[in-house]
């Protein structure tokens, strides 16, 4: 043989079911307008849990800068150690929304290839509303704890 392929070891085309063709199609390239849309949408899910956090907790607020752990109240927790060392006050706030608005926009832009249909859309936007709402929960605990 001179390295030809026999008919046998090639590949198939796939076959559904009931045994017809089934078509391979190219995924879409995605435009900047779509994912501009899915930022938006991410941002529209994840800002109503750190705004009602604030209408809830703002009367047990020492200072106004303390809105921003409901932005962030887990990945606060970490930088917390950070902020023990010598962290500015105003860096520690950049730092939380910094992973706030990163865990609103990286997945979209990462993920807008992969997500193929509007199911994975919408688990995507659940996923982000969940660790918006899980921030602004442990952020919520922080404010009430101070007071305690």
């Amino acid at each position: 043989m001179n390295g030809a392929v026999p008919p046998e070891a090639e590949p198939r085309d796939p076959f559904g079911v009931y045994q017809q063709h089934v078509p391979k199609v190219a995924p879409i390239a995605p435009t900047p307008r779509g994912v501009l849309a899915l930022c938006l949408a991410s941002f529209g899910v994840m800002l109503p849990w750190p705004l009602l956090g604030i209408l809830l907790t703002h009367s047990y607020f020492d200072k106004q800068n303390e809105a921003s752990l409901l932005f962030g109240g887990m990945t606060g927790i970490p930088l917390a150690i950070l902020a023990l060392v010598g962290l500015s006050e105003t860096a520690f706030i950049s730092l939380i929304l910094l992973v706030w608005v990163a865990a609103a926009v990286v997945p979209d832009i990462w993920l807008v290839r992969r997500l193929s249909s509007r199911r994975a859309v919408f688990k995507l936007l659940g996923a982000q509303a969940a660790f918006s709402f899980a921030q602004a929960a442990v952020g919520a605990m922080m404010i009430f704890g101070k007071a305690v």
